[in-house]
């Protein structure tokens, strides 16, 4: 039960980072990263961590008169969460933050909603960011601030960037087309000289963040949606992008394994309540995707189960639906000339040889002369003011899932062919830029609004699919790698992390980048040789070979790279540490370390280019027990080799591969403690 406190604004929110500090438990922070204690203190004005404009006038100018009633809602494994609900003198606008707290983790996340509870339409609403707050105190600085680009299906997706700050340069990120990690990811790490802070946005959209050093050296961080300019109906209320933060002490990369231990716990989809199983997945997409039949899929089953192949999922990708891909995208039937009893053969073939059954979808896309561009036009969005370079999807159409009627339709629909097919893997596609279908013919006092509309409903639809099969594990596509956010990483893992594949230096690339900001994600192989095979091991595999030839000589081969490969596959739960510089070029080396301390265990992956002169590396180990004794064994020859952690941290590792290119593969395994430090 709420309880209105009869305080301005201003005190209320004293109360609000009193609760933060306790939380985070500030105040107990280690002499180290004792100035971090401000690095997540609100109330440095006074108001919370939001702000808007109402016809014009910022909100910090009028929100102290606004009263506030504070509510505890519930508690969970880990978290509580609070209601903040300001409204103002007249009764008619109410602003409310939800706010999570979490035991396990110095994070808090929250998200504000604005809603209309007057007789009229609402002022104007403008400039609404969802967080505008100092993140760090100028004791802690300077500050580096490190993030990523983005996907756009090129070698050096998700490369790794940072930037200095100055009182004169506002570093500014929006995404391209409306996908939330179309050329930038939506995560960032603010790194001052004993910690620091990760900030996150939640929002499946358009957003926008800035960060600026003010003048007396604090980093302030600023994020919303790219563009609100809006009236709220009566009765109306709408959601803005969640933000999350999360305070660390140490060196960058402790502050980036943190955050990956957090989105494991609390940003993960937990089919049936347990941790997901990623799939060791066998695609059959090189006969090309619209020559997919019941017959050579149900063939190619059997001839994995026939030459026991230890992969655990059968994907079938696009291309089964009436009219192809993606000419059919938008007549959600099976080819009844290729598919004549729909997926369920399939499905059913792929159970009984012990395989779970994923299939690709793309529901939002709808395509000129399917069932849905010719009967649910006014479900529909059109394009306008497409770049050069897009003009070709003018006629394509958008499935408008902020249109109840619409979205229940596409709930409805997929979720019975999800039972009817037997799927137990959905994979959600996305090959649109949105932006340019939400912006078109908008009112000038409405403009954000069918955005604001279409994230909430791409969220509704998907908690329904969970809801009515909460066995179901939802891989996020996007084009590869373009709605990373972690509101779809609560509800989805992206087992193809981008359309750049099967190049093995940007695989390696790929993998290194992405994984200082998510621990699951992947995207596999087409060849069985070490090197390329390696380079596309991730959290999860899809392998695309010949699986219709059954005396194919790739058989025996992909089986001892699985077989690796599977053995391999926890560590990529652990912490992250590059060993290297990341470094694009074939003239060099890339390698890291993945380990898991709750196990003992991890590896060194050891990448040597093909026109990389040096022929071996050291690599220096971190996160090891430095008193305990490690075996080290080297994959391709067997040898093993034991040092103490304190060795193997400060020593190191001597990678030595004459040939190239090459891939170097490395475990270890913690034996127990050491009385000495000698080999």
């Amino acid at each position: 039960m709420g309880t209105t406190v009869a305080l301005w604004a201003r005190l209320a929110f004293v109360t609000f980072a009193a609760n933060l500090g306790a939380a985070m438990d500030l105040s107990a922070a280690p002499a180290e990263g004792r100035s971090l204690g401000e690095a997540l203190q609100f109330d440095v004005h006074g108001l919370p961590p939001f702000s808007f404009l109402l016809d014009g006038a910022p909100s910090a100018e009028f929100q102290r008169a606004w009263t506030c009633e504070v509510s505890e809602s519930h508690t969970g494994e880990g978290w509580t969460k609070t209601r903040y609900t300001y409204t103002n003198p007249d009764g008619s606008l109410i602003a409310v933050l939800t706010r999570t707290v979490y035991a396990d983790f110095p994070v808090i996340e929250w998200v504000v909603s604005l809603e209309n509870t007057g007789t009229s339409d609402s002022p104007l609403i403008t400039d609404l960011l969802a967080a505008d707050l100092p993140l760090g105190s100028p004791a802690d600085g300077p500050y580096i601030l490190h993030y990523a680009d983005g996907s756009q299906a090129q070698p050096t997706d998700f490369h790794p960037r940072e930037a200095s700050f100055t009182p004169e340069n506002e570093l500014t990120f929006v995404p391209s087309g409306g996908r939330s990690s179309d050329g930038v990811m939506p995560y960032f790490n603010v790194c001052g000289n004993s910690g620091g802070v990760m900030a996150a946005i939640g929002w499946t959209g358009q957003w926008k963040a800035s960060f600026q050093c003010d003048a007396e050296g604090r980093v302030v961080f600023r994020a919303g949606m790219e563009h609100v300019h809006l009236r709220l109906h009566p009765g109306e209320r709408i959601r803005t992008p969640a933000i999350i933060l999360m305070r660390y002490s140490g060196e960058r990369i402790d502050g980036h394994n943190a955050w990956r231990k957090f989105m494991l716990r609390h940003c993960t989809p937990h089919p049936g309540g347990k941790p997901p199983v990623l799939p060791v997945a066998a695609s059959g997409a090189t006969i090309g995707f619209n020559e997919v039949s019941e017959t050579n899929q149900t063939q190619a089953i059997g001839n994995i189960a026939s030459h026991g192949l230890p992969v655990d999922t059968y994907w079938i990708d696009a291309g089964w639906t009436t009219g192809g891909f993606p000419l059919g995208m938008g007549t959600w039937d099976p080819d009844p000339a290729r598919f004549p009893q729909g997926l369920r053969p399939v499905a059913d073939a792929a159970h009984k040889a012990g395989l779970r059954f994923l299939a690709w979808f793309e529901p939002e896309r709808v395509m000129p002369g399917t069932t849905l561009y010719t009967t649910r036009a006014a479900w529909l969005l059109a394009p306008s003011n497409l770049p050069n370079g897009l003009a070709y999807q003018k006629d394509w159409r958008l499935l408008d899932l902020g249109n109840p009627e619409a979205r229940a339709w596409a709930a409805n629909t997929i979720a019975s062919m999800i039972g009817d097919y037997g799927v137990d893997i959905y994979r959600q596609d996305f090959n649109m830029h949105p932006l340019y279908y939400w912006r078109t013919d908008e009112p000038a006092d409405r403009e954000g609004m069918r955005e604001i509309r279409y994230v909430e409903g791409l969220y509704a639809y998907l908690d329904a699919l969970l809801e009515k099969h909460p066995q179901l594990l939802i891989d996020n596509c996007a084009s590869g790698g373009r709605r990373l956010d972690f509101e779809m990483m609560r509800r989805s893992v992206p087992l193809w992390r981008t359309d750049y594949c099967w190049e093995p230096v940007g695989a390696q690339c790929i993998e290194y980048a992405l994984s200082f900001w998510l621990p699951l994600h992947g995207l596999g192989a087409v060849s069985t040789s070490p090197y390329d095979f390696r380079s596309g091991m991730g959290a999860n595999v899809s392998c695309a070979f010949d699986y219709y030839t059954a005396d194919a000589p790739f058989w025996p081969e992909l089986k001892e790279r699985l077989n690796e490969y599977r053995a391999l596959r926890p560590l990529y739960w652990g912490d992250f540490y590059p060993l290297t510089p990341y470094a694009p070029g074939e003239d060099a080396w890339l390698a890291w370390q993945f380990d898991r301390p709750d196990l003992g265990e991890g590896m060194i992956q050891a990448f040597r280019r093909s026109a990389c002169e040096a022929d071996s590396l050291r690599v220096d180990l971190h996160g090891l027990d430095e008193s305990a004794r490690y075996a080290v064994t080297n994959q391709d020859g067997g040898e093993v080799s034991e040092y103490t952690g304190a060795q193997l941290m400060t020593e190191g590792v001597q990678v030595t591969l004459p040939s190239r290119p090459a891939a170097g593969l490395f475990t270890y395994k913690k034996l127990g403690q050491s009385a000495g430090t000698g080999r």
